[in-house]
């Protein structure tokens, strides 16, 4: 295994590779951020919570009982 050491700096959770790594190659990626970055006082990122559109509510009518069996009790004995 080489072993290449870089800085980058991420940008929209993502980092850009040397030009020496070439495509297609498996990697072992290990991150270490600066200490002041990674304080536990830091506050974490809050995203919005994703909600589905209310013009879905009341689209869904279920047409089917889901505590019957789907197939009859008889065709159970069908299999080896």
């Amino acid at each position: 295994m080489q072993a290449i050491e870089f800085e980058a700096v991420a940008q929209h959770h993502t980092l850009r590779l040397p030009d020496q790594v070439p495509d297609g190659i498996r990697l072992r990626v290990l991150v270490l951020m600066d200490e002041d970055i990674g304080d536990a006082s830091a506050k974490p990122v809050v995203r919005p919570r994703r909600q589905p559109s209310p013009r879905l509510a009341g689209s869904v009518v279920m047409q089917d009982d889901l505590l019957t069996p789907a197939a009859p009790e008889d065709d159970w004995n069908a299999l080896p």
